[in-house]
C-alpha cells in the first residue's frame, strides 16, 4: 500500500495527495449544495435588491442598466478659465440651469489655498452636461470667458454600448417649481402628440427638480421643440431643451412619490404638494395657445418661430417672514439714503419689520442669472413674523414705483 501511495501520477502528485485533494474536492462539493447555497443565494437577493432603482429615478441609462462609471464620464465637463474670486458654490449656481449638479470639484493650490482657475461640474444626465457645453462654451463669467469641454479620461468609444437615444424623445431643464409634468405636457403638447413627460422629483421636498424628459408619438415634433423651445422664457427661468443623449426606459417621475410614505414633519416647507406639483395660474395654461398660434404662424413660412409666454407670477404661501422685492428701482445710480426708510415705511403697514437691506447684485450674480429676468437692486424686508410677510407679498407684487412695476 505504502509503494501504491508513492507513486507519482502525470499531474505531478503522488496518489495519496490525489486522494487527499479528491475528499477536499468531494468535501467543498457538499459544501456547496448545502451551508454555501443558502449563502449564496442570500448575497444574489442583496445585490438585486441594491441595483433596484427608486421608483421615481428619472435617467434613462441607470434604468437600462449601464454602467455608473460610464454615465459618470458622460456626465463631466471641464470648466476652465474660471475667475479666481468665484467659488464651487458660483459655478454651481451657474451651471445647475441646465440640470441637477451632483458635484463640483476645482483644483487647488496647495500655497495659496486658491483654487487654479479649472476645474470639474458633474451632472446627473449626460444630457445636462451636453447642454451646458454646448450653451456655456465661451461665455463671460466674471469678466473671464470660460472654456468648457470634455475630461480627459473621456472616450467616445465608451458610449458605443449605450441604449440608442429615441429620436422622439427630448431634454427639458430649467422648469420653474411651479410648472408641473400635466402642464409641461400641455405647453409642449401644441408640436404633437406627447407619449411621455416626466420631470425628475425629490423625495424630501415633494417637488421637482427642474428637469426631466418629454416624449413625442413622433421624430419631427420633438425636432421642432428641441429648436423652437431652447431659450423659451417660462414663468421667470429660461428653458433649456435639448434631444436626449442616452436612450433606456423613463421612469415614473413625480407619479412615484404616490406609493412613498407621507413626508417626515421636519421635511422642507411645501413637502405636503401634490405629486403632481402646484397648479399654475391660467396665464401658464394660456401658454399652450400662445405656442400653438405661432406654430400654425410658421408653418405658412415653413419654419417654426419662437412663440412668447407671458410673464408668470406664481403666488403661493410665504413660509419665510423675509420678502424681496425686485424693478422697485432701475440701478445703482437710483438708489438714495432714503430708499430703505421709504420701502420700511410702505412695508410697516403689512407688519413690524426687524430688518431691510439693500442688496446690490455682484457681477458674478448677474452672470449667475444667464439671461434670467431679474434686478442689479434687490430690498429685503424681514418680518417679526411670516404672517406679515404674506401680507406684504399681496402689498407689494405687481405695484407701481415711478414707472416700474
Amino acid at each position: 500500500g505504502n509503494v501504491a501511495a508513492d507513486v507519482v501520477l502525470p499531474n505531478g502528485l503522488t496518489q495519496a495527495q490525489q486522494d487527499c485533494l479528491d475528499r477536499a474536492l468531494a468535501y467543498a462539493r457538499e459544501l456547496q449544495q448545502t451551508v454555501f447555497k443558502d449563502i449564496l443565494e442570500e448575497e444574489k437577493q442583496r445585490s438585486e435588491e441594491e441595483r433596484k432603482l427608486p421608483a421615481c429615478t428619472v435617467n434613462p441609462g441607470l434604468m437600462a442598466g449601464v454602467d455608473m462609471r460610464n454615465l459618470s464620464v458622460m456626465s463631466r465637463l471641464y470648466v476652465g478659465s474660471i475667475n479666481f474670486e468665484l467659488t464651487e458654490e458660483h459655478i454651481q449656481r451657474v451651471f445647475s440651469e441646465f440640470g441637477s449638479v451632483s458635484s463640483v470639484s476645482m483644483a487647488k493650490d496647495p500655497a495659496t489655498g486658491r483654487h487654479k482657475g479649472f476645474g470639474f461640474v458633474e451632472y446627473d444626465v449626460p444630457e445636462a452636461a451636453t447642454l451646458a457645453m454646448e450653451a456655456m462654451n465661451g461665455v463671460m463669467v466674471g469678466g473671464r470667458q470660460l472654456k468648457i469641454g470634455r475630461p480627459n479620461n473621456y472616450n467616445l468609444a465608451v458610449t458605443q454600448g449605450f441604449p440608442a437615444p429615441p429620436s422622439e424623445r427630448i431634454y427639458v431643464a430649467n422648469v420653474n417649481e411651479a410648472i408641473s409634468e400635466e402642464v409641461l405636457r400641455e405647453i409642449f403638447a401644441p408640436f404633437g402628440e406627447v407619449k411621455a413627460c416626466v420631470l425628475s422629483a425629490d423625495v424630501a421636498t415633494r417637488k421637482h427638480r427642474g428637469w426631466g424628459f418629454i416624449e413625442f408619438a413622433e421624430t419631427t415634433p420633438a425636432d421642432q421643440a428641441a429648436v423652437a423651445m431652447n431659450g423659451f422664457s417660462l414663468g421667470n427661468l429660461t428653458l433649456r431643451v435639448r434631444k436626449c443623449v442616452v436612450g433606456g426606459p423613463l421612469g415614473e417621475g413625480m407619479a412615484a412619490l404616490g406609493s412613498l410614505p407621507p413626508p417626515s414633519s421636519d421635511a422642507a416647507t411645501g413637502s405636503n404638494i401634490s405629486q403632481t406639483g402646484p397648479r399654475p395660474p391660467q396665464q401658464v395654461i394660456d401658454v399652450a395657445a400662445s405656442i400653438n398660434m405661432s406654430i400654425s404662424e410658421a408653418a405658412a413660412g415653413g419654419s417654426v418661430a419662437q412663440p412668447t409666454a407671458p410673464q408668470v407670477i406664481q403666488k403661493t404661501t410665504v413660509a419665510s417672514p423675509v420678502v424681496v422685492l425686485e424693478n422697485v428701482v432701475g440701478g445703482r445710480s437710483e438708489v438714495d439714503d432714503e430708499l430703505a426708510a421709504d420701502m420700511e415705511g410702505e412695508g410697516s403697514k403689512c407688519g413690524e419689520i426687524a430688518k431691510v437691506v439693500v442688496h446690490f447684485a455682484s457681477e458674478e450674480e448677474i452672470q449667475a442669472a444667464s439671461g434670467a429676468e431679474g434686478s442689479e437692486v434687490s430690498i429685503f424686508l424681514q418680518f417679526k413674523d411670516a404672517e406679515s410677510a404674506v401680507r406684504a407679498v399681496e402689498l407689494f407684487d405687481g405695484r407701481w414705483f415711478a414707472g416700474r412695476q
